[in-house]
């Protein structure tokens, strides 16, 4: 499904900053000045796949997770070899996503670490590095078993239905876990008391496999722990990057995250590789707030072009909060299930911000606000996010959108008591934010088709016009009697009809989930 997501999000720090002036804010927004092109926002269903798939409430949780959040990108683990049950497992998230967007979501496959067959300590766990041998004084890793591996990965995936869109070679090669994990280092390091095979020779190994394939993935790498400590740096010194799509990291060291608004590694970062995609790929372990600080930095100063959540679903943690299936005497909640407050944060992004849309330039004329913006490729929608760092007092702010003459807007807030709720309308291109919230805002503008239609940009056969709406909407896509189903972001089933028509007079303000058999769509009701 591609969803109409446009947003202004503002993100305002546990810092204390007191500026309380009551004037308003400027920013504007010179939609003209353009960077890089958004390939969406993911998260990982990476251990705890087996709580998910027998938990009683799982078809609510894949609608929150594939529709509420309106996940573009999902990462699994490659666990081929050693976990024969985890292929199904990620068919069924794939074929859930499909029934909950209209269309399969593309899917990032990692390695945590290859089989124990494949690795020197002959244990898929505890670090270890590939396996080798030593002939004449001459250590000889064993890159192509690796590479072989992958590629049978890569046949197990298709021959159950699926494919995946990205692959990364090996999980965090940095770093020696007590669970699945393989150290690689940049380059082969053999001396006295190192002997590790080199991530730049395994990726050859398995780049030139995989290119054999009628189905050849984008590879993504080194996913070194962070970004600190030059980690990035020395992988990427060794590789040929002609064999990735983009450069892959995690944030777990290089950046504070519980004051990520200072920070220079990110903008250190895209100025090393400014001709290379660069993606974010996994990270969590702070709270809400500062979540929306590191996903506006990544987008503002790294120029990052997909961020990934690390947990999607967990126990007592991630962006939906499981009990454990198998014991409901235990449930801390009544379903079973809970959407975490940084559900809500992370959901300002990405149901809102579009695959395909490009960053554009933004200003925000205060200390106390940050901001980054998106446009469309139509040229219809526009997102601009905006850090709003103060946490005493409502702030005033007023949009000035050069170029761009919206008809419709709208917004919606998370705070401390809001979760993504609608503030409606802005009011003369003003709105009010409460103190440490972020803020959706929404601009849209139709124009005329040759026939002097109005219309928005059409990204899937399944279309709202308005949208946003107030009372009635026309559904466009569908044939007259098929039927369709009206679902709020909790997943409660609204309305059924069939036709073009949708009556919403009824409706509360917010934003829902309209479905065919093959689509689905998100609508705002003003």
């Amino acid at each position: 499904m591609y969803i109409i997501k446009i947003s202004l999000l503002f993100l305002l720090t546990t810092s204390l900053l007191t500026v309380t002036n009551a004037q308003e804010i400027k920013i504007t927004v010179q939609p003209e000045n353009k960077f890089q092109t958004v390939e969406g926002f993911g998260a990982a269903l990476a251990y705890y796949e087996n709580w998910l798939t027998s938990h009683p409430n799982k078809t609510e949780i894949y609608e929150a997770i594939f529709g509420e959040l309106s996940l573009d990108i999902l990462r699994v683990r490659n666990a081929y070899d050693y976990d024969a049950g985890m292929v199904a497992r990620v068919k069924e998230f794939i074929t859930a996503s499909e029934k909950v967007r209209g269309n399969p979501i593309p899917f990032l496959t990692t390695s945590w670490g290859p089989p124990a067959y494949l690795k020197s300590n002959n244990d898929r766990n505890n670090g270890g590095t590939l396996k080798y041998t030593v002939s004449d004084g001459k250590v000889q890793f064993d890159y192509n078993g690796f590479a072989n591996w992958w590629n049978a990965s890569l046949d197990n995936y298709e021959a159950n239905g699926i494919s995946p869109s990205y692959i990364s070679i090996q999980n965090e090669p940095d770093w020696k876990a007590s669970y699945e994990s393989c150290l690689l280092n940049p380059f082969e390091k053999v001396n006295s008391t190192d002997t590790l095979a080199g991530y730049n020779k395994a990726l050859q190994a398995v780049h030139d496999m995989v290119a054999k394939r009628s189905k050849v993935p984008k590879m993504l790498g080194p996913e070194c722990i962070g970004i600190g400590y030059n980690a990035v740096k020395n992988y990427v010194l060794q590789l040929d990057t002609t064999l990735l799509t983009g450069i892959a990291h995690h944030l777990y060291h290089g950046i504070d995250v519980n004051n990520p608004w200072d920070n220079t590694e990110m903008t250190n970062l895209n100025k090393l590789y400014p001709n290379l995609k660069l993606y974010q790929t996994e990270y969590s372990g702070n709270d809400w707030f500062n979540l929306s600080g590191l996903m506006y930095k990544s987008f503002a100063d790294e120029q990052a072009v997909a961020y990934f959540y690390w947990d999607l679903a967990w126990d007592n943690g991630g962006l939906v909060s499981m009990d454990n299936p198998w014991s409901s005497g235990t449930w801390k909640t009544t379903k079973g299930y809970s959407k975490t407050k940084e559900f809500y944060a992370f959901k300002q992004f990405s149901a809102f911000v579009q695959p395909g849309w490009q960053r554009v330039e933004v200003t925000a004329a205060s200390t106390a606000i940050e901001s980054v913006a998106f446009m469309s490729p139509g040229q219809d929608s526009l997102s601009v996010i905006v850090i709003n760092r103060s946490t005493v007092g409502e702030k005033e702010i007023r949009f000035e959108l050069s170029g761009f003459e919206f008809t419709q807007s709208n917004l919606f807030a998370t705070s401390s008591t809001l979760n993504c709720e609608p503030e409606g309308e802005l009011n003369d291109s003003t709105a009010t934010l409460s103190a440490k919230s972020i803020n959706t805002a929404l601009f849209i503008k139709t124009f005329k088709d040759g026939i002097g239609e109005l219309k928005n940009e059409i990204t899937n056969a399944l279309t709202i016009y308005p949208n946003p709406l107030r009372n009635k909407a026309q559904i466009k896509g569908v044939a007259i009697n098929e039927p369709w189903q009206l679902y709020s972001m909790d997943g409660s089933l609204i309305q059924t009809g069939s036709g073009t028509q949708l009556d919403a007079s009824e409706l509360m303000q917010g934003m829902y989930l309209l479905k065919t058999r093959q689509k689905s769509v998100k609508l705002i009701k003003q």
